[in-house]
């Protein structure tokens, strides 16, 4: 065999021995990196540690038990392994050199409890006084307008040639001034700036306000000075109570009191407890009295078939039963609105603003004999 047929054979091998090589170098590499890092670390621990005849002391740890850990420490850890370079690392355990400490649990730790940035107060009323009138709106700052009465009946002639029937019906001017109900409350730019929701529950909470002092108003103002004439005022009053009546036939008497002066009854206004005693009426052997429907198609409430306002301006024993679309009318010269200034004191230089609430109305009455306002009996 000449040396051009062993050619290929000595390429192979010498192939082969330089990649062994090259994997012994890089070993060899690897392993004088670990040791330079070893020798750094044990260097650093020797730097640091107290000089007081161990390499760690009591102090480093402030617990006399652990006068000779820095002795066992150095024992434990194989140095002559590294500086012989039989050893990449080294490592020593610890279990036992310290005490057990306090466990860690949910108390002692401090928690983060996560924000919800939606509040929850009251919602605005679902239904109010204003939502049984006609509501018209109006540019002007008072309405006239012409109250109607009249007595008497239509009669059947006895004979010819006498005489008929005469009806006596009068008429008034009647003037109703626009009110303003209003309220205000102070605030920071930066908390309205800084916290949408807030903004909306002010407004919420300040059209709430105003549909209550409306309420009130429209049921009980006395029409002096600012005031309104209210439905309650000008009513009629409620006639036709009978010895042993409960709540419940009062208030269905007074259905029957709206329809015998020719109306038709289309609301009634009652307090919150008020309601409730309607509902939970017995009889003598503890069965409700209330077995007919107390909502409506609409989900309204509704007493005897006729809707219900439930308003905390009204008494707790007052009621109001009306045929409200014809006895009176709403005036809207401004309807609710909520405006935001800075136009108030030393708002401005203070980055305060005022949030106000504001509405002007006028209420007319037209036929007050349509309305019945009364008391159920104490309980």
């Amino acid at each position: 065999m000449n040396m051009t047929d062993l050619q290929p054979v000595i390429s192979q091998f010498t192939e082969a021995a330089n990649k062994k090589i090259d994997a012994a170098m890089a070993e060899v590499k690897s392993v004088q990196e670990e040791q330079k890092k070893a020798t750094a670390r044990l260097f650093d621990l020797e730097q640091n540690a107290p000089r007081t005849g161990n390499l760690l002391d009591a102090q480093s740890f402030g617990d006399s038990t652990s006068a000779n850990l820095g002795h066992t420490l150095v024992k434990s850890l194989d140095i002559d392994g590294l500086r012989s370079n039989v050893s990449k690392s080294t490592r020593a355990g610890l279990q036992g050199f310290f005490g057990q400490k306090a466990t860690v649990t949910s108390a002692s730790v401090p928690m983060q409890a996560q924000r919800d940035p939606v509040i929850y107060g009251p919602l605005a009323r679902p239904i109010s006084v204003r939502d049984l009138l006609n509501v018209t709106t109006t540019a002007a700052g008072a309405i006239e307008y012409v109250r109607g009465s009249r007595t008497g009946a239509a009669g059947i002639q006895a004979a010819e040639g006498d005489a008929k029937a005469e009806l006596a019906m009068g008429w008034s001017l009647q003037t109703a001034q626009v009110r303003t109900i209003a309220c205000w409350i102070p605030a920071s730019r930066q908390v309205l700036d800084d916290a949408v929701e807030l903004a909306g529950y002010i407004d919420l909470e300040l059209r709430d306000a105003l549909r209550l002092t409306e309420d009130s108003q429209l049921l009980v103002g006395d029409g002096t000075g600012s005031n309104v004439q209210g439905l309650m005022t000008m009513a009629t009053a409620y006639n036709r109570a009978q010895a042993g009546d409960k709540a419940n036939d009062t208030m269905r008497r007074a259905v029957t009191q709206i329809q015998l002066a020719r109306g038709v009854a289309s609301g009634i206004v009652i307090n919150p407890v008020a309601l409730e005693r309607l509902e939970l009426e017995k009889d003598g052997e503890g069965r409700y009295l209330s077995t007919f429907a107390v909502t409506d198609s609409n989900g309204r409430t509704v007493a005897w078939r006729v809707p219900v306002v439930v308003s905390d301006a009204m008494a707790e024993n007052g009621f109001l039963v009306g045929d409200f679309t014809r006895a009176a009318k709403l005036y809207d010269r401004q309807e609710a609105t909520v405006e935001v200034a800075t136009q108030h004191a030393d708002f401005f230089t203070r980055n305060l603003v005022a949030i106000l609430a504001e509405e002007r109305v006028a209420l007319a009455i037209m036929r007050p004999d349509l309305l019945v306002a009364g008391e159920f009996a104490a309980p």
